[in-house]
């Protein structure tokens, strides 16, 4: 069986025809793997960045850590004592509400003044030292409340310090939203 000149020609042009679609699939080929290679790249790059954001991050973390370990066993002892010093006014209450607690007795009393003068003077000297011991607690309490409040301005600088840090350590990882926008 002979080919034909025409059969022939067919046999050429579709010879000719899957001979560019080969080029054409493997030019398509070349430039998918280019754009793979690419983004592979782009991936390890920002991966690599994460990395160096995470490491610098966790470093200004544990760099401040002492600080905060110190202010906040400083805070820990202030509002230990402040609690004993409540309970100490609590105890002062007590003892004056006890006392004062005399005082309708002594008005009673009041009609045999001679004996009864006394024992009301008595009350009230117990009442006057008293009222002295707990203003003596409140100064003393205020006085370590200011100091706490000292303490924590000293720690609230180093807090927005840290702040900052991580600002500006997450500066780099706004560059990401150009390649994935969250919108």
């Amino acid at each position: 069986m002979e080919i034909t000149a025409e059969q022939e020609a067919r046999i050429r042009q579709a010879t000719d025809d899957f001979h560019r679609a080969m080029e054409i699939r493997n030019a398509m080929s070349v430039r998918v793997a280019k754009r793979v290679t690419a983004i592979l790249r782009i991936g390890m790059v920002s991966l690599g960045v994460v990395t160096i954001i995470l490491m610098m991050m966790l470093y200004a973390f544990t760099s401040k850590m002492g600080e905060m370990i110190v202010a906040l066993n400083t805070m820990n002892t202030q509002f230990s004592s402040m609690a004993q010093d409540m309970t100490a006014v609590k105890t002062t209450l007590y003892d004056m509400e006890h006392n004062i607690a005399h005082v309708p007795a002594i008005t009673r009393a009041t009609a045999d003044m001679t004996g009864t003068v006394g024992i009301m003077r008595g009350s009230v000297e117990t009442m006057q030292n008293t009222i002295g011991q707990l203003n003596n607690e409140i100064h003393a309490t205020t006085g370590q409340v200011t100091n706490m409040t000292r303490q924590i301005r000293t720690l609230d600088p180093a807090v927005q310090h840290m702040g900052r840090d991580v600002n500006r350590m997450s500066g780099p990882m706004r560059m990401f939203n150009i390649f994935n926008p969250i919108d």
